[in-house]
């Protein structure tokens, strides 16, 4: 694949405030979070990283980081089913990605309380048999059946109970994972395969419509992103004899 030009000037000064909002959150109470991402959201987007796709990125990996500490590590969110799919870099701007990424950690930020109020023990159920078994060939009949219930009363009492169909659930698992795959540098095709898909043309429209990009662009930002030290070395050149 060419490399992708982009100008990744003030990308350092960003992963640093990435990394210092991980560590307020991890070290600050719950009530300080929402003054620290409003600090982090105005130092991001005065600093003088103009690369929206590495933008969307960053914020994707920082999402996935702070969902360990407010709760949804290993599984999809039981919040309201969202509108558009995550902003395309290519036609949004950087005020409109972090207004994006405002929104969306607010209401993770919300999630906990919505889940301990609405969830039944039928929907608990549901949602485990999917985290348990999402790299399989999931059908609304597999689902119904492992939960003893008809496939209209689980859809619709998952809908009423989550904001989201079971559809929908399934494909936040299963992309939540093959972004964890790709930050520990498995291959993208292979990445397809271990979460469940079958069609690649799906895994890509489901990871870019969670994401923001695709999952090749993903792995390639990331190399970015990384510290040097966390780099791969490069390939040492054999001199011609």
């Amino acid at each position: 694949m060419p490399a992708r030009p982009s100008n990744l000037s003030g990308l350092s000064s960003a992963i640093r405030l990435k990394t210092d909002l991980l560590h307020r959150v991890a070290t600050h109470p719950s009530a300080e979070w929402p003054d620290d991402i409003e600090r982090f959201i105005a130092a991001v987007e005065s600093c003088d990283l103009e690369d929206t796709t590495a933008l969307v990125v960053l914020l994707a990996v920082l999402k996935e980081e702070m969902g360990v500490f407010i709760g949804h590590h290993g599984r999809g969110e039981p919040v309201s089913e969202p509108g558009p799919a995550s902003l395309a870099t290519e036609a949004s701007s950087k005020r409109e990605i972090l207004a994006q990424f405002r929104r969306e950690v607010t209401e993770r930020l919300m999630a906990p309380v919505r889940h301990h109020a609405i969830v039944s023990p039928v929907v608990e159920r549901t949602m485990h048999f999917i985290d348990d078994n999402y790299t399989e060939r999931l059908t609304l009949d597999a689902v119904a059946a492992a939960v003893g219930r008809s496939k209209r009363h689980v859809a619709t009492l998952f809908r009423q109970q989550t904001g989201q169909t079971i559809h929908h659930y399934l494909t936040q698992v299963r992309v939540h994972h093959a972004a964890a795959l790709i930050r520990q540098r498995e291959k993208v095709e292979a990445v397809s395969l271990l979460v469940g898909y079958r069609s690649k043309k799906n895994f890509y429209l489901h990871f870019k419509q969670q994401i923001g990009v695709t999952p090749a662009v993903y792995k390639e930002v990331l190399i970015g992103l990384a510290p040097l030290a966390d780099r791969e070395p490069p390939v040492e050149r054999q001199p011609k004899s």
